[in-house]
């Protein structure tokens, strides 16, 4: 009986500190910290990013409203085998460019030219982030860091 007693407590014991573990992990700031963004490229949008070793990542959403253009949403396409996101150009009403980013890849392609980037997509709990910068450069937008409001503003130039 005492056997049995000590072993449930054991095993209670360990389940809990895995748990406790799992949950760290997941709530830790390995996906990096919060930085709100303002985009006045397409009108006056508010949003959310992430600041990764340095690097500002904004999600499809946030991705989205930084751009010189809209995107169909029947134009996006993203394939889980080879994790790869596309912005098809199809025959929509409006034109949209053709992009694609594989997640892990410091290169992404625009109209099917390659263009290198600082820093690779990431798929951070099953949410693609596109690292900010390195893809809007490609339509001469501007990022930039309000020390003051704490803020990355992204304007064109």
């Amino acid at each position: 009986m005492r056997i049995s007693k000590l072993l449930i407590v054991s095993v209670l014991t360990l389940a809990m500190a895995g748990f406790g573990s799992s949950v760290n992990a997941a709530s830790s700031p390995a996906s990096g910290s919060t930085v709100d963004i303002k985009s006045n490229v397409l009108g006056e949008k508010s949003f959310t990013g992430l600041i990764i070793k340095g690097h500002t990542y904004v999600d499809l959403d946030g991705f989205v409203r930084c751009l010189p253009f809209q995107i169909n949403s029947k134009a996006l396409s993203f394939q889980s085998e080879t994790k790869t996101f596309k912005v098809l150009n199809e025959d929509f009403a409006m034109p949209t460019p053709e992009l694609e980013f594989k997640v892990g890849s410091g290169t992404f392609q625009h109209d099917g030219e390659s263009f290198r980037m600082n820093s690779p997509v990431l798929l951070i709990q099953n949410r693609i982030y596109f690292p900010l910068k390195d893809v809007v450069s490609v339509y001469d937008i501007h990022v930039s860091y309000d020390s003051q409001t704490k803020t990355v503003q992204v304007s064109k130039e």
